[in-house]
């Protein structure tokens, strides 16, 4: 049961209640999900299923798409509906109502917003620190700090705007958190936020078109490793010579196309058995799946 699904998490519940379901589902325990989502976040959860939970460091580095609308009048502790609600006072907001336009905001998003940035992930999050989430440390009342880190936006638009609300989409690299960037947004305006609605709708080349509920999940409807790989990346050999790789075995490199130094993937029977890594004239094995 080596296979990936692409699941359409909806609100309200977990990354983790959506791994639980397809457990009892499937009757298997090995898996697991790259991207987490908060519970009030929706969309593209990518899910490991068994041995092929060992072919997720080498997805690491993907990007995400992401719509979201902020609501400008209000602001909670936790940047969304999940916390209690402050609102901004009636001036404020007629001021802003007036003020506020949508080429001044797409200005300051393509200015300040686009390619390598820095940011400080929210603390309303399923961030590790010291092996909890940060989230719950906060409901705990720890103390804790988080370190600022380096992220790319490949685009950031508005897809409508009509105060208090701004409705965008935008592709993000690997870690970038969308409560940051209506964090960081809100301090340039010095108008208060939070997060109406967030949903992810691609990874990498991943859409929804390819994705599943859970109300309506279909055991077959797997991915193709091809989904989320370089095609570029399968090699086939023989089955003496899979064998002699399950025996960590060098083997001849017999490929002329093969890029040194480079890690490739063999397929047998459909599907991915090994890693290995090219090193000339020598095919290592690294990894069996």
């Amino acid at each position: 049961m080596d296979c990936f699904y692409l699941i359409d998490k909806p609100i309200w519940i977990t990354s983790f209640d959506v791994l639980r379901k397809l457990k009892k589902s499937l009757g298997i325990k090995k898996m697991w999900h790259t991207g987490t989502l908060d519970p009030l976040a929706s969309g593209l959860l990518l899910v490991w299923v068994w041995n092929y939970t060992k072919l997720i460091p080498y997805f690491e580095k993907d990007t995400k798409v992401y719509e979201f609308k902020i609501s400008l009048n209000w602001t909670t502790p936790s940047f969304d509906s999940e916390t209690e609600i402050s609102y901004l006072s009636e001036e404020k907001q007629e001021y802003f109502k007036k003020n506020l336009k949508k080429e001044f905001i797409q200005e300051i998003l393509k200015t300040k917003f686009t390619w390598n940035i820095s940011q400080f992930p929210p603390k309303y999050s399923a961030l590790k620190i010291r092996w909890k989430k940060a989230l719950d440390m906060v409901r705990a009342w720890e103390d804790f700090e988080l370190e600022d880190r380096k992220v790319e936006i490949f685009f950031i638009e508005i897809l409508d705007f009509n105060y208090p609300e701004i409705f965008l989409r935008a592709k993000v690299s690997h870690w970038t958190y969308i409560r940051s960037i209506a964090h960081d947004l809100w301090q340039i305006l010095q108008t208060w936020w939070y997060i109406t609605f967030l949903r992810r709708i691609e990874i990498w080349n991943l859409n929804l078109s390819l994705s599943q509920t859970l109300e309506d999940f279909h055991i077959e409807n797997i991915l193709k490793e091809e989904n989320l790989f370089d095609k570029n990346r399968f090699i086939k050999l023989s089955q003496s010579e899979i064998d002699d790789l399950n025996h960590w075995k060098i083997i001849k490199n017999s490929f002329s196309s093969l890029e040194n130094g480079k890690e490739y993937f063999v397929k047998n029977n459909n599907k991915i058995s090994n890693i290995i890594k090219i090193n000339g004239l020598e095919i290592i094995p690294i990894r069996k799946i």
